[in-house]
């Protein structure tokens, strides 16, 4: 007969089942279990004599002593050598990390002393060699005056405290110097660094000036005739002389002083075979006597780059290069304009 477990005397059974089967399933092990410590109490409780006997004549000592005190004795006496052992343990690792500290506090002492001599020489170089240099360059830069530039704010104490020299006086320690020290230090580096940072908006703004000026010789040679009012050589007149000549060896290469365009060729009596460019900024610069010329006009040039060849056209008594600058209307001397500075 099958059984149908959604019944209720079906399932009371399937039940009853279960627990006879843990019942008898356990209860053989149960009686084990008690047989086993009935038998650890017994073995447990047995006495054992202990005896201390004199060499002398004297009455013999004994001692009974149940083999749970024994157990109880041995293992509370194997926890204190664990625990102790732990303890000394502990205390020599502790021990052994302070002796580190202290090394390193030694250390530390060292390194924080050579830390003062460098940051001293560092400010004795920042005091007498870069600080004047700064404050010259932002003087020149941004017309400011120097004097503000190490300014540290505040105002004074209008009411100043008297020196004390008693022994209620608070003293700073030299922990408090070295801090009151780096912090002076500190300062002065974050203005520096302010500085740095102004001059360094200073020359770009006035980059694309210095890129688009005329700032380099045309051609290589040795100026013969400077910007001044001189007499003619050949109409015995005096005329202004808006240039200077440079004096060079044949065919030399004329080369622009300035980024721009070729805006004029011409032929001139006087000047012979003439090259006229425009730069940024309303500068125009001219180059005469050329032999020959390597562009055309309209072209755009770089600084630097080859625009003709040096001759004896036009009334040059030798190999040269006439050499002007107009800014706008106005010629202006071409000699503060030839350093070198090709960028």
């Amino acid at each position: 007969m099958k059984i149908n477990p959604f019944k209720d005397a079906n399932l009371n059974d399937l039940q009853q089942n279960i627990t006879d089967f843990f019942i008898n399933h356990f209860k053989d092990k149960k009686l084990k279990l008690k047989i086993l410590w009935k038998k650890f109490k017994i073995k447990g409780n047995e006495r054992i004599t202990i005896m201390f006997i004199p060499h002398s004549e004297k009455k013999i000592l004994n001692f009974h002593i149940s083999i749970f005190t024994i157990s109880s004795i041995a293992a509370f006496i194997i926890i204190i050598v664990l625990v102790t052992s732990i303890l000394i343990i502990d205390h020599s690792s502790t021990v052994k990390e302070i002796s580190i500290l202290k090394r390193s506090e030694t250390d530390s002492e060292e390194q924080l002393k050579i830390y003062k001599e460098e940051t001293e020489i560092l400010q004795t170089i920042f005091e007498d060699g870069l600080k004047p240099v700064l404050e010259n360059v932002y003087n020149l830069s941004t017309g400011e005056s120097r004097k503000t530039l190490w300014a540290k704010g505040g105002v004074n104490n209008p009411n100043p405290a008297p020196d004390q020299t008693d022994d209620d006086s608070i003293e700073l320690n030299d922990s408090a110097m070295k801090l009151l020290y780096m912090q002076e230090i500190k300062h002065e580096l974050e203005i520096t660094k302010d500085v740095v940072g102004k001059l360094k908006n200073f020359l770009n703004n006035r980059k694309k000036v210095i890129e688009n000026t005329p700032s380099i010789w045309p051609v290589e040679g040795y100026i013969v005739s400077q910007y001044v009012e001189k007499k003619s050589p050949y109409s015995l007149k005096r005329e202004n002389h808006r240039g200077i000549d440079i004096e060079t060896f044949p065919c030399a290469e004329i080369r622009a002083t300035a980024p721009g365009e070729v805006s004029e060729i011409k032929w001139h009596p006087t000047l012979g075979l003439t090259i006229s460019i425009r730069h940024k900024y309303g500068f125009t610069t001219s180059y005469s006597h050329c032999q020959r010329v390597s562009v055309e006009i309209k072209q755009k040039v770089q600084k630097g780059e080859v625009i003709g060849y040096t001759g004896k056209t036009g009334n040059a008594a030798d190999y040269m290069c006439f050499y002007q600058i107009k800014i706008g209307t106005e010629y202006v001397n071409p000699m503060p304009y030839l350093n070198r500075i090709s960028k």
